[in-house]
C-alpha cells in the first residue's frame, strides 16, 4: 500500500513539473520569438495596414514585433540593392537578440488570416534555417523564411547578401534568384557550377525570362524535393508548398482556417483588401470571419483541387511522401528528411561540381524535383 501510495505521489510531482516546464517554455518561447518586417519609412507607410495586421498577431501570441528600416547597420551600408541589404540587417539583428531567438521575416504584403493559430508548428521544427517552395512559381520564396540565432543561420543571411557582388548583367531576379545558389551551397548538392554559370550568364532583360527560368530549372534539378537538411554546422528546411505558415492567398481564394493551411496571406498589396476584405475593424484586431474562415475541410478541397490542376508544381498520384492526393487535403505534405530517397548527391568539392541536367518536356513539368531522383 505504502508503494502505491509512493507511486501515485511521485506521478503528481512529475505531473506538476511537467506542468510547470511546459508553462515555462511556452513563455519562454513566447518572448524568445519576434516578427521581423524590413523596409524603408516608405515602404511601411504603404504597407501600414498589412503591418498593423501583425502587430495585432504577435500582441495575441505574446511575440515581439520589429521594424526594421534597413538602415540600421553599417555594415550591410554596402548593399545598395535593398533586397541584399535585408538579409545582411536580419543577419546583424540576431547578433544583438538571445542564443535562443527566432524571428520569422515577412515581407511587407503580408496580411495574416488565421490570427488564432500560433507558429509553434513551425518554432518547434529543429532547422536554423526555413524557406518554402513558392506556390505556382517555380523558385524558392526569398522574403518569408524563419531563422534561429545561430551562426548557421547568420553566415546563411550573410552569404546571401553577398551575393549582390555576384550579380549578372542581366535579369536575375535580386535576392530570389540568387537564394536558389545560396541553398545549392549550404546543402553542397552537385551540379553548382553548372547552375552558377548559368546565373552569371544571365544577359537578358525582364522582357525575356526564358533564361532566367532555365536557370531556376537547373537549380531544381539540383536541389531535389523539398527537404530537412542536416549539416555538420547546421540545419535547413525547405517546406513543400502550401506547407509553410505564409503562402499566396489569392490560390486559396484568400481563405484560412484555424487548425490547417497557411496563416499569414502573402502577395496584399492594396490596402483596402486588408482593411475590406480581410479585417472587420482592424483597430480592434477584429477578422472578417465570415469572408476569410472555412472549413478544414473546404480549404483542403481547395488546395487539393489546385495541387491537381497544377502538376508541375505537386506531385502527382499517391505512394509518395508529397503526392498531392495523399496529403495536400490535410496539408500533411512534409519535407522529406535528410536521408530520405531520393536524395540529390553530396559532393565536397560542390564549388566545381558539374552534372547533365534533365532538360525534357517531362522534367520540365516537374518543378518540385523529382525528375532528376526519382527512384
Amino acid at each position: 500500500i505504502k508503494l502505491g501510495v509512493t507511486m501515485k505521489l511521485l506521478a503528481l510531482v512529475l505531473g506538476a513539473l511537467n506542468l510547470v516546464h511546459l508553462v515555462a517554455y511556452k513563455l519562454r518561447s513566447a518572448s524568445n520569438v519576434g516578427l521581423v518586417v524590413v523596409g524603408d519609412p516608405s515602404f511601411q507607410r504603404r504597407y501600414a495596414a498589412q503591418i498593423k495586421s501583425l502587430r495585432c498577431y504577435a500582441e495575441r501570441h505574446k511575440y515581439n514585433l520589429h521594424i526594421l528600416s534597413a538602415s540600421e547597420y553599417e555594415e550591410c551600408h554596402r548593399f545598395k540593392d535593398f533586397f541584399f541589404r535585408k538579409h545582411c540587417t536580419v543577419s546583424k539583428f540576431l547578433e544583438s537578440q538571445p542564443a535562443s531567438y527566432t524571428a520569422a521575416i515577412f515581407d511587407g504584403d503580408v496580411v495574416v488570416a488565421a490570427p488564432m493559430r500560433s507558429l509553434e508548428k513551425w518554432i518547434n521544427h529543429s532547422a536554423d534555417v526555413q524557406l518554402y517552395n513558392r506556390c505556382l512559381f517555380h523558385e524558392i520564396m526569398a522574403g518569408n523564411y524563419m531563422v534561429r540565432n545561430t551562426p548557421f543561420a547568420r553566415d546563411f543571411l550573410m552569404r546571401w547578401a553577398e551575393y549582390y557582388d555576384r550579380r549578372p548583367s542581366g535579369f536575375s531576379s535580386a535576392d530570389n534568384g540568387a537564394i536558389q545558389l545560396v541553398v545549392m551551397e549550404t546543402v553542397q548538392v552537385e551540379g553548382f557550377r553548372t547552375c552558377y554559370d548559368m546565373y552569371r550568364n544571365l544577359t537578358d532583360k525582364v522582357t525575356n525570362l526564358d533564361h532566367y527560368w532555365n536557370y531556376v530549372h537547373c537549380t531544381k534539378e539540383a536541389i531535389g524535393p523539398a527537404r530537412a537538411w542536416n549539416m555538420e554546422t547546421g540545419s535547413l528546411t525547405l517546406w513543400p508548398r502550401l506547407e509553410f505558415y505564409v503562402a499566396d492567398g489569392v490560390f486559396l481564394n484568400r481563405w484560412a482556417n484555424d487548425e490547417v493551411g497557411p496563416i499569414m496571406h502573402h502577395g496584399v498589396k492594396d490596402p483596402k483588401d486588408v482593411t475590406s476584405f480581410y479585417y472587420k475593424d482592424l483597430d480592434q484586431c477584429q477578422l472578417n470571419e465570415s469572408a476569410v474562415l472555412r472549413t478544414a475541410k473546404q480549404l483542403g478541397e481547395t488546395a487539393l483541387h489546385l495541387a491537381q490542376s497544377y502538376p508541375e508544381y505537386f506531385p502527382k498520384g499517391h505512394g509518395c511522401k508529397q503526392c498531392a492526393e495523399d496529403c495536400m487535403k490535410t496539408f500533411s505534405c512534409a519535407p522529406l528528411q535528410d536521408a530520405e530517397a531520393p536524395r540529390p548527391r553530396q559532393v565536397s568539392d560542390f564549388q566545381t561540381s558539374s552534372f547533365t541536367i534533365v532538360d525534357s518536356p517531362e522534367s520540365r513539368r516537374h518543378s518540385w524535383g523529382w525528375s532528376r531522383w526519382a527512384v
